[in-house]
């Protein structure tokens, strides 16, 4: 190994390309006996196993109501269709865009929010102008400042949902102690698709402590129809298929042995390129765990390449990467109707944010070996800088 970047001649630290993500499967024999047994019973959708999925949610999240959904997108449109609001709905831009999308699918405005400089998420700092309703995202799983947000959002006399989507997982300190998160808002909804922490291919869940919306909310997913086909309001299919339902089932054996190794990479990427210059961190509240859904660091000047040149000097030594979220919602083409806001820390972060490897079985092994790489090139970066400008000359 040189200590030259392969974009400039060096050996890269891959012989083939680490990927970004990998869905992790403990135990695909329990998995296929579950699916056996609803292939043969008959009930391949909102079954049995979709009933026990949604019993240990609700028990493991310690709260009353666990409704599984098609999508976390579907979930979020579900919510907000029962919350019968109109006007604007606030929400971080800086969050994939189907948190968006839930919101404008109901006929909503979407009010695109600053979000913390620290923790990446929205705070009741950032939030600002009249909302409707407030949408706060627990960022690649970081949680969200919970508590001031309900109390915000109590003082506003506004519903709070949270877009748990990474958050299965990440623990929240309240009271001395350490709560999951499920059971702040009047709602959060997680993701089940395949790069989550807890996944069943697809899907999503529902908590609540809100016995009317919850009820609400199953109604929604089977099209607003409770059986005597005189739909109570437009539903969609929004069913859960248990096969899907049986992944995610098994999977909650293995959550917490998951979360606590993508802490320990989280870990190892900060010891590793802590002292890099122009390298930072999103950081996690005191007392918090995140559940590190996504490992993204930031790339500013001091590094001495841009983050497009650190892309794709990344690619060259076999690394995956992705850029979350650049760009920002609000500066997406689906948004350009809407008011241009300013939103300077969620811009910044757009145009330095590069995402790591990190999966619930990655070795620590590769992760010293991506960090290694981004050493070299920060320590090469005039040269990788040079190059990459000659190549795009070309």
């Amino acid at each position: 190994m040189t200590d030259l970047p392969a974009t400039v001649g060096g050996t890269p630290v891959f012989d083939s390309q680490l990927p970004f993500a990998l869905p992790t499967n403990e135990d695909q024999s329990r998995v296929e006996k579950l699916i056996e047994g609803s292939l043969s019973s008959g009930r391949l959708t909102d079954g049995p196993v979709t009933r026990a999925l949604e019993e240990t949610t609700a028990e493991r999240f310690g709260i009353d109501h666990c409704v599984a959904v098609s999508s976390c997108t579907t979930g979020l449109l579900f919510v907000l269709q029962a919350l019968r609001i109109d006007g604007a709905v606030g929400l971080p831009s800086f969050t994939f865009a189907a948190t968006a999308h839930a919101i404008r699918w109901n006929g909503l405005e979407p009010r695109f929010l600053d979000c913390d400089a620290s923790t990446w998420c929205l705070t009741p700092e950032t939030v600002e102008g009249p909302v409707s309703a407030l949408v706060a995202v627990h960022v690649s799983g970081v949680p969200c400042d919970v508590r001031r947000l309900e109390e915000l959002a109590a003082s506003l006399q506004v519903p709070l949902v949270f877009d748990a989507a990474h958050g299965a997982g990440a623990l929240v300190s309240i009271d001395d102690g350490l709560r999951p998160l499920g059971g702040f808002g009047i709602a959060e909804v997680f993701s089940l698709t395949p790069t989550k922490v807890l996944s069943g291919a697809e899907g999503g869940l529902v908590t609540t402590n809100d016995a009317a919306l919850a009820e609400e909310i199953r109604l929604a997913r089977n099209y607003g129809n409770p059986g005597d086909y005189d739909t109570r309001f437009p539903g969609l299919n929004g069913r859960l298929s248990d096969l899907h339902a049986a992944i995610a089932l098994v999977a909650f054996d293995y959550l917490e042995e998951r979360v606590e190794h993508r802490n320990r990479v989280a870990d190892r990427y900060r010891e590793l390129l802590g002292d890099v210059p122009g390298v930072g961190f999103q950081n996690v509240g005191s007392g918090d765990r995140s559940s590190y859904k996504d490992f993204t660091i930031l790339i500013d000047d001091e590094f001495g390449c841009t983050r497009e040149q650190v892309v794709g000097a990344l690619e060259h030594e076999g690394v995956a990467t992705r850029q979350y979220y650049s760009p920002p919602v609000h500066l997406h083409q689906a948004y350009a109707d809407l008011p241009l806001r300013k939103l300077p820390v969620t811009e910044a972060l757009g145009d330095q944010v590069i995402s790591l490897p990190i999966w619930s079985h990655l070795p620590l092994d590769d992760v010293d070996r991506v960090a290694y790489a981004i050493r070299r090139i920060q320590q090469n970066a005039g040269v990788v800088a040079r190059a990459s400008s000659e190549r795009s000359e070309r």
